[in-house]
């Protein structure tokens, strides 16, 4: 069953390369090759490895791999504010 989870977990890993941000529901539509469970086992260990974060978004969550945050983290840190005359 270890290849089982290895080809879950890629495939996480490669809908948000393709994507950078995916809402749970999005995976689990563009996945149908793989069960609810199997993806969200999937989802469970690549955070706990850090290797993609979750953020709730009303009563679901979003998908980001962590550099991604990391880029859109920094890009609202050095944000000026804009000021229209």
């Amino acid at each position: 069953m270890a290849t089982g989870n290895a080809d879950a977990d890629e495939a996480v890993l490669n809908m948000l390369q393709r994507y950078e941000v995916l809402m749970m529901e999005d995976l689990i539509t563009g996945r149908p090759d793989f069960s609810w469970s199997q993806l969200f086992l999937a989802v469970d260990r690549l955070s706990r490895k850090n290797l993609i974060a979750l953020r709730r978004i009303g009563l679901s969550y979003q998908l980001l791999s962590t550099n991604q945050e990391w880029i859109h983290d920094q890009a609202h840190q050095h944000e000026e504010p804009v000021f229209h005359h």
